[in-house]
């Protein structure tokens, strides 16, 4: 993992500053200590469950580019319908066969409220809940990851063209100073929007969760941040539910939004 813990002093004042204050930052960290893991956690609320559920779909990628790891591989997804990571207590989903896994998770996958970065009450609860999962997760030996939430669409009543640049500056700022990898997906639905405006990403009827295709977008994304493989040619494209020349158009989307955030 490549770290940088020279800022963490400013960085922690900088989660305390109101929005209008933040300055733009970059990731700090670049790769998880121990890549392709096996044992994961995603916590988080309905933008993680619809379509059947993101771990799913992760889980099915890496069988498909892993086939060797298939039978040690475990995933679990604890949701709660609207939550905030405050409303967690993600400490009572790890002590040892919590969650029907007789091993210790090696990564969670932290994924906060869709305004969690509209207001500074809402940043700092945010921050406050991470602090405190992190200090969870560390304990354990797992490795806290970060799960970009995406902006809304022009069809939620708060949609607001900046929503984007506060959701990105507070979970990679976050992120930083706690030395965890963030996982760009937020980003990998503005560029792809960027790309193809008419694919939605994102339902008509509220703008905020993901349709299919969003849902393959935000998996494709997390194993292209999380695992050494490409998901560049990955056969998997729920069984057949996402067109191939969309899911093509997906993954390379991830691969270079990870490419993109990582290197800046």
């Amino acid at each position: 993992m490549k770290a940088s813990f020279a800022g963490i002093g400013l960085l922690a004042m900088s989660a305390l500053l109101p929005i209008s204050a933040m300055a733009d930052t970059v990731p700090q960290v670049d790769a998880l200590e121990s890549p392709n893991p096996k044992q994961l956690l995603y916590v988080g609320n309905s933008y993680q469950y619809y379509n059947n559920s993101l771990h799913n779909y992760v889980k099915r990628m890496v069988e498909a580019a892993h086939p060797e790891m298939a039978e040690d591989l475990n995933s679990k997804s604890a949701t709660i319908s609207g939550a905030r990571l405050s409303h967690h207590e993600v400490k009572g989903y790890l002590f040892p066969g919590a969650l029907g896994l007789a091993d210790p998770f090696d990564a969670v996958v932290l994924q906060g409220h869709s305004n969690a970065a509209l207001s500074d009450e809402n940043r700092q609860t945010f921050r406050a809940a991470v602090m405190r999962h992190h200090q969870a997760i560390e304990a354990t030996g797992a490795e806290t990851v970060l799960y970009m939430t995406p902006a809304y669409s022009e069809d939620h009543d708060s949609y607001d063209p900046g929503m984007f640049d506060k959701i990105e500056d507070l979970y990679t700022t976050v992120g930083n100073e706690i030395g965890a990898l963030v996982v760009p997906v937020g980003l990998a639905f503005q560029n792809a929007y960027e790309q193809r405006p008419e694919l939605a990403l994102h339902v008509d009827y509220d703008g905020s969760h993901p349709t299919p295709e969003g849902t393959y977008l935000a998996a494709a994304t997390v194993y292209a941040a999380l695992y050494d493989t490409s998901v560049v040619g990955n056969p998997y494209t729920y069984y057949g539910r996402i067109a191939e020349n969309d899911a093509a158009f997906l993954q390379q989307v991830a691969e270079d939004t990870v490419e993109e955030y990582y290197s800046r």
